[in-house]
């Protein structure tokens, strides 16, 4: 017996240059008002194409919606001082009524955001997990003293917590990210990998949860997905293309494997090979100048297909 899926998706909170100004809260209220369960923001601090700050547009997201999860999907944590995310995570997540999900992931394909940041790209994995430690420790202890490689404390206090310790979903599909995921999370919630990548991934958690004496039932099991979904197939694989190419400023053939298009039947297929793979949270991120119009589309002839999967 499958465990329940449950359905997430990406807020257009960065769009390519030209592009209209994406109304990104109105996607967020028909996404709660359609029933899914969260609600991600992507994160760039510089990046080829706009993009809206992170904890800016999750607030203004926290404002306009009621119950559905929100977060990063996923935080450059590396990027940034932790105790300023600890701070700003406990105000989101009090705001929000505890509903703030933490996505964690270590970037890298853009480099100049790393040096206009002031951060080596090589120490982008030892930040984020020094950073995720750090942010248990101002959450949890009354007075932190922390001697690391990257921060130093003593006897810093933040007064400030979340309602309840949100719930870590770490990024990325190396070895070491997945070795994140066994010793800081409580997903896994990769993007950029094929069905038999995944299947791989959980193979590796599985193995690493063994070696630390975790269980890896414990370990939800995520997946982001870039969509293209038209009644037209061809024309649905085009606007893809078109996005993601000016989206990461290069040629669409490497992202080719990961990305699922094309009319309903056959979206509700490929993102079925995930699940047949181990997934159980499908967020998915229309690659599209309209996503509205998919997100209905999307909404009315494939959704209904995967809950009953």
């Amino acid at each position: 017996m499958r465990d329940p899926l449950s359905f997430g998706l990406g807020l257009p909170n960065g769009f390519p240059v030209g592009e209209p100004n994406l109304d990104f809260v109105a996607f967020a209220e028909r996404a709660e008002a359609l029933g899914y369960d969260r609600l991600w923001a992507g994160d760039h601090v510089v990046f080829h194409v706009p993009r809206y700050e992170i904890f800016t547009t999750l607030a203004t997201i926290a404002a306009r919606t009621r119950q559905i999860s929100i977060g990063p999907g996923v935080l450059l944590l590396c990027l940034r001082n932790p105790v300023h995310v600890a701070q700003a995570i406990a105000t989101l997540d009090r705001l929000s009524g505890g509903r703030f999900v933490l996505g964690v992931g270590v970037g890298g394909e853009h480099p100049k955001e790393f040096e206009a940041s002031g951060v080596a790209v090589r120490e982008r994995g030892a930040r984020t997990d020094e950073a995720l430690v750090l942010l248990k420790k101002l959450w949890n202890e009354p007075s932190v003293d922390h001697d690391g490689r990257f921060w130093k404390l003593h006897g810093v206090s933040m007064t400030l917590s979340p309602g309840r310790p949100p719930r870590v979903w770490v990024g990325g599909r190396a070895r070491a990210a997945l070795r994140r995921v066994v010793v800081h999370g409580d997903a896994w919630f990769p993007g950029f990998v094929t069905p038999e990548r995944y299947r791989q991934g959980l193979a590796t958690i599985e193995e690493l949860c063994g070696r630390a004496g975790r269980d890896p039932s414990t370990i939800e099991r995520g997946i982001f997905l870039f969509v293209g979904i038209d009644r037209d197939p061809s024309r649905a694989r085009r606007q893809a293309e078109e996005f993601l190419s000016r989206n990461y400023a290069m040629p669409f053939t490497p992202f080719a494997p990961y990305v699922v298009t094309g009319a309903p039947e056959e979206c509700v297929d490929g993102v079925r090979r995930y699940v047949d793979a181990g997934a159980t949270h499908i967020t998915v991120r229309f690659a599209t100048a309209d996503p509205l119009r998919q997100l209905e589309l999307w909404s009315e002839e494939v959704l209904p297909a995967l809950r009953e999967v």
